[in-house]
């Protein structure tokens, strides 16, 4: 086992509690953790974003005998706020790892984005965060190889626990074998691959109708050489800032507001 970074981290994803990526997140959190913490969706709830439940109640299962593996009814989020009252208190993580999700969270799915909804969720309560997601050409064929042989070094390159505001983390790993990837690069998230909605429509067995919400995307036009989609289309893991402080302009303000 490796040299421990940390000493609690909590892990999430949202793609449910027996989702593959979240096992092999949990290994490699405990080469990074002395203790770690599983509260995840009980199903998938791919899509949440940062959305939490307040019109249903949250229920919570224990997975296993180790008193540190839960499934939670709720969203991501709700996973992260559930831990942090019920179990954490004043003595927070002092990392959350969201994933490894099946799939790249880049370009406009980023905003929709369960595993991306849990870390910043995590951000607003001051605790630092990263978003680990795997991408593929085929779903029935996976290569996991790159977050599995990769995810470790990438997490401890990363950690700067003396960081000022709280390292928030996107990170994205190529959809080829591990031995392909490139390096690591920054990246800024693009925008603009989905192109349309669209809606398939259908009938219950009432007769009553339905619609299945989807997207029609593309992302041959983004081509700049630092963007998300451009690093993994080059083989390489891109890893994105989720939050940017950026300075406030000097002066006085250029509006003033009055109350009458």
């Amino acid at each position: 086992m490796s040299d421990p970074i940390v000493r609690r981290i909590l892990i999430t994803n949202d793609d449910g509690i027996n989702a593959p990526g979240l096992a092999i997140l949990e290994r490699i959190a405990r080469n990074l953790a002395e203790e770690v913490w599983v509260v995840a969706p009980e199903h998938d709830r791919s899509g949440a974003g940062q959305s939490i439940s307040i019109h249903t109640p949250l229920r919570c299962y224990a997975q296993g005998d180790s008193g540190r593996r839960f499934a939670l009814s709720g969203t991501p989020a709700d996973c992260v706020l559930f831990a942090q009252a019920e179990w954490f208190g004043e003595t927070l993580p002092d990392l959350v790892l969201s994933g490894v999700n099946c799939g790249a969270n880049i370009s406009d799915s980023v905003q929709y984005s369960g595993t991306v909804g849990a870390v910043l969720t995590a951000e607003h309560l001051g605790i630092p965060a990263m978003a680990l997601s795997q991408a593929f050409l085929n779903r029935e064929g996976i290569d996991w190889s790159p977050v599995t042989e990769l995810g470790e070094q990438v997490i401890r390159s990363l950690w700067k626990p003396e960081a000022q505001p709280t390292c928030c983390w996107n990170i994205n790993f190529p959809a080829c074998a591990a031995s392909e990837v490139k390096d690591l690069r920054w990246a800024r998230q693009s925008s603009g691959s989905i192109q349309r909605t669209r809606l398939l429509a259908g009938q219950d067995g009432r007769s009553l109708p339905y619609w299945w919400l989807s997207f029609e995307r593309s992302s041959k036009h983004i081509v700049a050489p630092d963007m998300d989609v451009t690093v993994m289309r080059d083989n390489a893991v891109a890893v994105t800032p989720l939050r940017s402080m950026a300075p406030l302009p000097n002066g006085e303000a250029s509006c003033i507001i009055e109350n009458e």
